[in-house]
């Protein structure tokens, strides 16, 4: 079991590295990082794409055409290491692949990625704020990804390596309604 977990990240080292490597060729390793999370969170989040892309019955050039269709737009760089990925069955390390890739990345750049997300896009000043804050503080630069959910109300939530900060208002009215349940009533 041991064996197996070392060279699943050995495996996931690899992919990470070339994909690194090729990313530095373009110019591109923030937005492939950021491309990468979009496509582990599209490859988690649909059963039959990953039915698809591990059927021995469907042929390799046909998955590779899926692939191409679905992240249309995505750097060529990262479907090319995907697709080397479904090709050798090796889709067990896609998660640990972009972990690793993202900390390679982060250390190529010599900055932190921290996710935002907030009810709105962020407008020039804040996203400045956000930087400057976290820069002094983490004493390296700092590269937002920036989300937008509706459902927040208003608030910011940051997230970077596990940890999360979640100033929103649909947080702050859920502890409130916490609170109010736990009191007793008069």
């Amino acid at each position: 079991m041991r064996t197996n977990s070392i060279q699943l990240r050995a495996k996931a080292l690899v992919y990470a590295e070339v994909l690194l490597e090729a990313c530095k060729v373009s110019d591109n390793v923030f937005a492939v990082a950021g491309e990468f999370d979009d496509l582990v969170k599209a490859v988690r989040g649909s059963l039959e794409l990953r039915k698809a892309l591990k059927d021995k019955t469907i042929p390799l050039e046909a998955k590779k055409a899926l692939v191409t269709e679905l992240f249309t737009g995505y750097a060529p760089e990262l479907l090319a290491t995907f697709n080397v990925m479904v090709e050798r069955e090796d889709l067990g390390v896609l998660s640990r692949a972009r972990e690793t890739f993202n900390t390679l990345a982060e250390e190529a750049l010599n900055a932190i990625f921290i996710e935002v997300t907030t009810a709105v896009s962020l407008d020039d000043e804040l996203r400045q704020q956000i930087i400057s804050k976290y820069s002094a503080q983490l004493g390296c630069g700092v590269l937002l990804r920036e989300y937008v959910d509706p459902d927040l109300i208003g608030g910011i939530v940051l997230m970077a390596h596990g940890k999360r900060i979640d100033a929103s208002v649909t947080s702050q009215l859920e502890s409130a309604r916490h609170v109010l349940s736990k009191a007793s009533v008069m």
